[in-house]
């Protein structure tokens, strides 16, 4: 195989976290949203990568095959457990929501089945910076896992995104106006917009380090 320059390198390193992790080989497209380039150019580094013998792929999505140093598909490491691997972001800003394993911190680890998890799903966990939330079981310090996604249910608790800021909160009404409420009243609900809320995503679980 021909050296591979340290950009092939980390696209590799890549491409085999994130299959491990997710258990499905990422897009052309989430390929180069994390390494902030443009698609066209991620093409270029897939189609040398496969001239090194490194990799295949064909015109479907998610085809992307390592190639161990044989030139046989590469036979990445399952889980044992059916346990998903969750990226922690920490100091979680609204654009992060599309590329979450890239901002990951740290991991937890959940039973995909109570975390809700399937194939594609993008699942994120945030630590709660104050007990804002406390009325509903939730302290500071706590890790709530979120499912990315414009849910509206409204009785869920969801992470909204005003003002470039993200909160999570529960979607109230008072009078005309549409607030963000907490479940401890010491925090003032946060108004929002008139263009309305910008959904992030749904709290769906919540761990704390005992």
């Amino acid at each position: 195989m021909k050296r591979l320059t340290e950009k092939q390198q980390k696209i590799l390193n890549y491409i085999a976290e994130f299959t491990r992790t997710q258990e499905i080989a990422p897009t052309v497209h989430e390929l180069a949203s994390h390494f902030g380039i443009k698609s066209s150019t991620m093409f270029i580094h897939l189609r040398t990568l496969q001239k090194k013998n490194c990799l295949t792929r064909n015109s479907k999505a998610r085809s992307i095959k390592l190639l161990s140093p044989d030139g046989k598909p590469e036979k990445l490491a399952r889980r044992i457990t059916n346990a998903v691997a969750i990226p922690v972001i920490a100091g979680f800003r609204p654009e992060m929501v599309l590329d979450p394993a890239a901002y990951g911190s740290g991991k937890v680890y959940l039973n995909r089945d109570d975390c809700q998890y399937s194939s594609g799903t993008r699942i994120f966990a945030i630590k709660a910076e104050d007990d804002r939330l406390k009325g509903v079981g939730i302290f500071a310090k706590d890790t709530l896992i979120i499912a990315a996604g414009p849910d509206v249910d409204k009785d869920a608790l969801l992470v909204v995104e005003i003002d470039k800021k993200a909160y999570v909160g529960f979607l109230a009404q008072n009078g005309a106006a549409k607030v963000l409420k907490f479940a401890d009243e010491a925090f003032p609900a946060v108004k929002i917009p008139a263009t309305g809320p910008q959904i992030i995503g749904k709290v769906i679980g919540v761990m704390r380090q005992l």
